[in-house]
């Protein structure tokens, strides 16, 4: 066998790769938040789901309409809200869903955790059919979704039926999986698939996700950018519940830990925190490479 210490330092960059290959392949599954450069995709303000994006969209005469908002940090609820036509105004109730985890530490969320409120507006009566309204709140109303970037208009459909009843969700298939852009990679995130292309879904129903911490999710479609359904991490349960458009609920469909798959990636930015034996033995020899290397080229200086 070749004595390292000979080697050319070709040779010994070939084996300091090998090496280096060789550890990360046994490196402990770590998450993947603490890579994170930016902050996951679900987290950024445009990209929230919400039932009031689309001014074009018609809604049933009974519907009731919602967002998700980012709550970590000084979480102000909507309040004074209404839907106007002219003379014709709807008095419209706030309800929130998963407030309880807002406004939380620092140190909470830079742990991972986003926490997220579902905000409700529910109207007191049905719209007119066939109708275009304003939904305005006098305080921390939903953004502005007409072209002028002015009002939150909301349509009412011709057909005065109510909403469509919510489907189940017995079809979903659940998978964790990992940041893969490297070292600003994203972090870990849960990948959610069904049937997303469903009556109730389209007239302005969504998914409400329960975690089993008390936090709350909602969706209703893959996202534009990804063309993937992507949620929180955890490490625990979750509980699926469909939400019709006019706020009926659904059964609630639960997974638990152990019910879907996780991905398993090694990352080289990972190399820190429990690392296994062989991953320690394996970094041994890159250590003494490089320190004799050093040391060679020091002597051979010395010695010109």
């Amino acid at each position: 066998m070749h004595n390292l210490a000979n080697l050319s330092s070709t040779a010994r960059a070939r084996v300091l790769a090998g090496l280096t290959c060789a550890a990360l392949f046994v490196l402990p599954e770590r998450p993947a938040a603490a890579l994170s450069c930016d902050g996951p995709a679900w987290e950024s303000e445009w990209a929230m789901p919400g039932s009031l994006r689309d001014a074009t969209r018609e809604f049933p005469v009974d519907a009731q309409f919602w967002e998700l908002r980012t709550c970590a940090y000084d979480f102000a609820a909507p309040s004074g809200c209404r839907l106007e036509r002219g003379d014709d105004v709807i008095p419209v109730a706030v309800e929130l869903d998963g407030a309880g985890h807002c406004n939380v530490e620092a140190s909470y969320v830079s742990d991972g955790n986003y926490p997220d409120v579902i905000v409700r507006y529910v109207p007191a009566r049905s719209m007119i059919p066939n109708r275009t309204y304003v939904l305005e709140c006098d305080a921390n109303g939903p953004e502005a979704n007409d072209e002028q970037g002015q009002n939150t208009v909301v349509r009412s459909r011709l057909d005065p039926a109510p909403a469509a009843a919510p489907a189940s969700l017995d079809d979903i298939e659940l998978a964790g999986k990992r940041g893969d852009d490297g070292c600003c990679a994203t972090g870990d995130y849960l990948e959610l698939q069904f049937d997303h292309e469903q009556t109730w879904l389209s007239q302005g129903g969504y998914v409400e996700v329960l975690y089993d911490d008390g936090q709350v999710f909602a969706l209703n479609g893959p996202d534009s950018w990804s063309g993937t359904i992507e949620m929180p991490p955890t490490r625990g349960g979750l509980e699926f519940t469909p939400v019709a458009a006019n706020g009926v609920r659904g059964e609630t469909f639960r997974l638990d830990r152990g019910e879907y798959d996780r991905e398993l990636v090694y990352m080289p930015c990972a190399v820190s925190g429990n690392a296994s034996p062989l991953a320690l033995w394996l970094l041994a020899p890159l250590l003494w490479i490089g320190t004799y290397g050093r040391r060679r080229r020091a002597a051979l200086g010395g010695a010109s």
